[in-house]
């Protein structure tokens, strides 16, 4: 049995983005510290034209 955490990530969703913060290395490496394996990732909101406004990053681990 595995439970779940979701992290909710803004991307801003314009045609070209900046990821150079890297944000999300950051927090799958503090998630991985505490004993959470990364599971994914799940698009949750959308701009007009299809871009991804904000991600949840998924987390599991063993019950």
């Amino acid at each position: 049995m595995y439970e779940y955490v979701y992290e909710t990530i803004y991307t801003g969703g314009g045609f070209f983005l900046d990821n150079s913060s890297q944000e999300h290395r950051k927090i799958i490496a503090s998630y991985a510290a505490k004993g959470w394996r990364f599971g994914g990732f799940v698009p949750s909101k959308f701009t007009s034209n299809g871009g991804i406004k904000e991600l949840d990053l998924v987390f599991e681990r063993e019950v």
